[in-house]
């Protein structure tokens, strides 16, 4: 058995972990793009849990890369650390873990934009219906402000 097969196996798990919440991550895109508010938030509390998961497996890295004596080394170094033979069944593991990553990182940005472009249009309905916007006729009548009277007592100033 080798001195780094706990270290192989943590990696898998990490590998797992991003399997299983990328999908999440694009369930949620999907969601925010389709204005479906109530699926989102499933998705972030989804996603609370699995912060807390992603946690404790970097603790279990940095406990194991410490028994190893690589406490604080990036993937990289760890590869050009370990014996050939390790690194071999290493590399694929950090490269697939890598690509997962940043999988990861561009649906969770798609879907940062998406909410926040879902957040503007609500702000700015709301700001188009706040109160104070409305204008009024020398009646007191409420003015239609969709309609394109030229009038400049109807302008707004």
């Amino acid at each position: 058995m080798s001195e780094f097969s706990n270290f192989e196996k943590l990696m898998e798990e990490f590998i797992e972990f991003f399997e299983e919440l990328i999908p999440v991550e694009q369930d949620k895109l999907d969601a925010a793009v389709n204005n479906r508010v109530s699926f989102v938030e499933e998705c972030m509390h989804k996603e609370q849990a699995a912060v807390l998961r992603l946690r404790g497996l970097d603790q279990k890295r940095e406990k194991e890369q410490e028994r190893l004596g690589m406490k604080g080394y990036t993937f990289r170094k760890i590869l050009e650390s370990v014996p050939e033979e390790t690194a071999t069944v290493l590399k694929p593991l950090f490269d697939r873990l890598s690509e997962q990553v940043h999988m990861l990182q561009s649906i969770t940005d798609n879907s940062k934009n998406m909410i926040e472009v879902n957040l503007h249009t609500i702000q700015s309905a709301l700001a188009a219906n706040a109160p104070g916007k409305d204008t009024y006729s020398a009646s007191g009548r409420k003015n239609d402000n969709n309609n394109n009277n030229n009038h400049f007592t109807s302008r707004s100033v």
